[in-house]
């Protein structure tokens, strides 16, 4: 069957490799891990695996898609990027292809997070998306609620939300505005913003076990409300999260 689009993972490191994982780190970064590695018992590039690992179980079952590197994606094809860490719905690309008409380049949709707010300014933003959906966000593109046509110089839009908005705004009679939300940014614990990177606030170990608590419980109820193709990733962050235990001493 030909892929309605092609899920293109932004760039990701090797995460079965420690070594490899700390020649990759961002600077600054190293202090955050050697914290992880004496608080938990599983280490932090283990953990991240797993995360990927439970990423791509979820991205092999959205219907009429392939994974594929961004160089290998024919001219013209519909790109969905992603994080390694990120869920789509296994409708997307059919609900995608199916929007489609001749001027429309590109699509996105309302933005849906997963997550345990890392700041007050965050967590009274969260707040207010659940109160009032539409609430607009700081940035149009998030990590993975656009798609765009492979076109000349895509590579910035693929790697960077930001540069996505970018465009989006600067294109906006190019864009096809979805009412449903298609995916779901597993903002996790193991992720820069949840450890507090370059925030200016330090990361301590009593906050990261209070971040601990805080991430088993929430994909402990997410379930309950989230929607229903993202359970079963739900569930095995669930279980990978009451893995995580904490080293005694």
């Amino acid at each position: 069957m030909k892929a309605l689009l092609y899920i293109v993972v932004r760039r990701t490191t090797d995460w079965t490799s420690e070594a490899t994982v700390r020649a990759q780190l961002p600077d600054g970064f190293a202090p955050l891990v050697d914290l992880w590695n004496e608080t938990f018992d599983m280490p932090y590039h283990q953990f991240r695996q797993r995360l990927k690992e439970i990423a791509q179980a979820n991205l092999a079952g959205v219907e009429g898609a392939v994974t594929a590197r961004l160089e290998d994606v024919p001219s013209g094809a519909l790109i969905a990027p992603v994080d390694d860490d990120d869920w789509f719905s296994p409708e997307m690309a059919k609900v995608v292809s199916g929007s489609g008409e001749d001027r429309y380049r590109a699509y996105r949709w309302p933005s849906r997070f997963l997550e345990v707010p890392p700041n007050f300014d965050q967590w009274l933003g969260a707040w207010r998306r659940r109160l009032f959906p539409r609430t607009p966000l700081r940035w149009l593109c998030t990590t993975n609620n656009y798609v765009i046509e492979k076109i000349p110089a895509v590579e910035p839009i693929v790697d960077s939300h930001i540069k996505a908005t970018e465009w989006f705004v600067r294109n906006d009679g190019l864009v096809k505005v979805l009412d449903a939300p298609l995916s779901l940014q597993n903002r996790n614990i193991a992720s820069q913003t949840a450890l507090l990177f370059r925030s200016g606030v330090m990361m301590t170990r009593s906050r990261l076990l209070r971040r601990h608590g805080q991430y088993r419980r929430l994909y402990a109820k997410a379930a309950r409300k989230a929607p229903g193709w993202s359970r079963p990733s739900i569930r095995a962050m669930h279980e990978l999260m009451q893995a995580v235990h904490v080293r005694r001493g």
